[in-house]
């Protein structure tokens, strides 16, 4: 029996998600291997998306989209759409880092999410139809992740308006979207609150943290070797930087190390020398993947303007 639902109309909120370099990936690499990487990132994008009341809608080639209030009300929709967007970012970059076969070309996703009345429906042939969605929001999310660059979240003036107290944001310039007319405000996600669902419930937090979405490197003063680290949950203790380790080249403690930060401009500082004092592995090495650790800096001499520095680079 095929599955039928009542055409309403309803406040939605819609993600899109497109990767950015999925073309190249087929150029240089067999499709089994691009599928293994896609889908594993899917796999983890739609457990992000359940977490956060959402509805994997869809996968279309190397984009996926995703809706809440879909099939019922979510309160706070906006919020968790945002937080999920965050999460799926953080979720790729650790992909980019951890995967051995893909580090020529590590790859980028484009975010856009935007909310209003859309249209819950069937469509298509009458023997197999699709459940769903129409509506203005819909294709805005979609426009704007066409134009978020560099693993940037946009959003439009109405999830603004419902996660100002949440978030922070930057108001970028008015500008034309494809297929629209006149113009349209939209901002980009700097920062959003730390909090942790208990009892299905938000936890509530005080404390907005700057989302860095990058992948810096960790310089080994002994040796000079590079490795690819994620910036997450940093301070001043360093717990939480995310790092790949290999059997060949392991990492250990009381190393003496410096965080290489020319990629981010900062004012007369390039790098941050510290030491590893703690190393938690989180996952292993296998024949597809590089082994992931979680590794804690002390760091030297932190004068208040290299403070300042480790504070930007809090992640929520």
């Amino acid at each position: 029996m095929n599955k039928t639902v009542p055409t309403t109309e309803k406040v939605m909120v819609a993600l899109f998600a497109d990767f950015r370099g999925f073309s190249h990936m087929f150029d240089v690499l067999p499709a089994h291997k691009v599928y293994k990487f896609t889908n594993r990132y899917f796999q983890t994008a739609a457990e992000i998306i359940e977490r956060y009341r959402g509805v994997l809608d869809n996968i279309v080639g190397d984009g996926l989209v995703a809706i809440w209030g879909k099939d019922q009300v979510v309160q706070k929709a906006p919020f968790y759409a945002v937080r999920s967007a965050l999460e799926m970012r953080m979720a790729l970059l650790r992909q980019n880092i951890q995967y051995k076969w893909e580090s020529h070309f590590p790859l980028e996703i484009g975010v856009g999410v935007a909310m209003g009345k859309s249209l819950h429906c069937m469509v298509g042939p009458r023997n197999k139809p699709i459940d769903t969605v129409f509506g203005k929001p819909v294709i805005l999310a979609s426009r704007l992740a066409d134009i978020a660059k560099n693993n940037q979240i946009y959003i439009d003036n109405e999830v603004a308006e419902s996660i100002t107290r949440w978030a922070k944001l930057e108001k970028l310039s008015k500008t034309t979207i494809r297929g629209f007319k006149g113009t349209f405000t939209i901002y980009k996600i700097e920062g959003m609150m730390d909090f942790h669902l208990k009892n299905n419930e938000r936890r509530k937090s005080s404390a907005i943290r700057f989302v860095v979405p990058e992948i810096a490197a960790i310089v080994f003063k002994e040796n000079g070797l590079r490795k690819p680290a994620i910036l997450r949950n940093l301070s001043s203790s360093g717990a939480g930087i995310e790092i790949v380790q290999k059997e060949d080249a392991p990492i250990r403690k009381n190393d003496e190390i410096s965080l290489d930060l020319k990629r981010f401009d900062f004012p007369n500082l390039n790098s941050l020398d510290g030491k590893i004092v703690q190393i938690n592995t989180i996952s292993e090495e296998s024949e597809e993947v590089r082994c992931l650790s979680r590794v804690g800096i002390s760091f030297h001499n932190l004068e208040p303007d290299k403070r300042r520095v480790l504070e930007r680079f809090n992640i929520a």
